[in-house]
């Protein structure tokens, strides 16, 4: 019997892990997967999420692994262009954009150094149920043999499609609908500065550009398209990609210099959603709760923040502090409270609609004020409430735009 299984050994599961058995919980890590193997990442952990690897004592291991540290952004909006630093977070005041390749092995052993029991290419076949409430999984790993294993609760860290979710019936309950497709790609020969990462938006012709260095001397540029362009893309994204370059002479030239290294990869399928996240036994993590586009690049943050909610709320309902339902329920609350901001802002800005007037306007005012502009920046990276920077009209609108693509809007229960 375990305390608690973590289904998902990722940005969400593995620090849950590392963070339960540090609190002398008996935990069991699974994922289908091998560590280490790739995925579909933005790679983006913003200094929110940096300050929690520095809280755990891992930030130096990301740092050591040559990854590189963001403290300037760029930003360049059709004409307008802004350039500066935001603020700290808890004493961190950068961004950091680790590979998976390097990020998820370091999670992993630091929860495996914890006492944590990990288990690799396991694949969770169905869960276990006493009486409506889980308690348990069945599941086979390397050698096939099917195996069960029980704990007081299970969690599910295991993505977008989660398994975990699908058997418990975990409905969405804010959907803001799907608004964009991403693709991106590496680069060779492109660096422009180790610790500088670029935005461009051509809001005419609503196109978003993200580029950054990341390991191994690479560069990655993220391209994001309308969902109704998202079939014309993926038949020619070669094409996609060349044809939108020339909207931004200067990146398209620093693209020429270097060399692709990648395939282009990416989805269509970028859904904004919150997901209960709670229920008897169970509960969910990272992009299995909630999912935004990942045009903020806020989904190891969000992983990040789940992680740490809901060490500190199982934690108490292990050792008997509350009901163990209870701190399920106060995590649930937590994230969403507490996400739901930046939430809004991300599928305002997915829409990739004009800029709203009072940001239209108030752009051009602050060239020149570094406060200003790093407030700004600030607000798009999470290390300023986006209530410092925007009018309540303008949040009022972001949480408007999340309606719009909402058949039900309701908070957790």
């Amino acid at each position: 019997m375990y305390d608690v299984i973590v289904v998902g050994a990722r940005c969400g599961g593995a620090p849950l892990a590392m963070l339960l058995a540090r609190d002398g919980h008996k935990v069991l890590l699974v994922d289908r997967m091998a560590i280490g193997t790739d995925i579909m990442s933005t790679h983006f952990v913003k200094r929110t999420g940096a300050s929690l690897l520095d809280k755990w004592g891992l930030l130096n291991s990301v740092r050591d692994a040559g990854t590189p540290a963001i403290s300037e952004l760029h930003f360049n909006i059709d004409d307008i262009k802004l350039s500066g630093q935001a603020p700290a977070c808890d004493g961190v005041g950068e961004d950091f954009t680790p590979r998976r390749t390097v990020l998820d092995p370091i999670l992993v052993e630091a929860a495996a150094s914890a006492g944590v029991e990990v288990r690799d290419q396991f694949t969770v076949r169905s869960l276990i149920f006493d009486e409506g409430r889980v308690a348990g999984i069945r599941g086979s790993g390397k050698n096939g043999i099917e195996t069960a294993e029980r704990a007081k609760v299970v969690v599910g860290a295991d993505g977008i499609r989660s398994s975990v979710a699908k058997s418990v019936g975990a409905e969405i309950y804010v959907d803001g609908g799907s608004h964009t497709c991403g693709y991106y790609a590496y680069y060779s020969g492109i660096r422009d500065k180790d610790h500088a990462a670029s935005l461009n938006i051509r809001t005419g012709d609503r196109r978003f550009y993200i580029t950054f260095p990341t390991n191994d001397g690479l560069d990655m540029l993220f391209l994001f398209w309308p969902a109704e362009e998202a079939s014309s893309v993926r038949k020619d994204l070669d094409g996609a990609f060349s044809n939108s370059l020339k909207l931004v002479p200067e990146l398209d030239a620093r693209i020429r210099t270097g060399t692709r290294e990648t395939r282009i990869t990416g989805s269509h399928l970028l859904p904004n959603f919150f997901r209960r996240a709670h229920g008897p036994g169970w509960a969910l993590v990272g992009d299995a709760a909630l999912h935004r586009d990942p045009i903020t690049a806020q989904g190891i943050t969000n992983a990040f923040t789940h992680a740490a909610i809901l060490a500190e709320e199982l934690s108490a309902g292990l050792k008997g502090d509350k009901p163990i339902d209870r701190a399920l329920a106060d995590y649930d609350r937590r994230q969403f409270e507490k996400l739901k901001p930046m939430f809004d802002y991300t599928v305002h800005l997915s829409m990739l609609q004009p800029l709203p007037g009072e940001v239209e306007q108030g752009l051009p005012l602050i060239r020149g004020n570094e406060d200003a502009i790093g407030a700004f920046i600030g607000a798009f990276l999470g290390s300023v409430p986006l209530d410092q920077v925007f009018s309540p009209q303008l949040l009022a609108r972001f949480a408007a735009d999340v309606e719009r693509g909402t058949p039900e809007l309701r908070h957790v229960a």
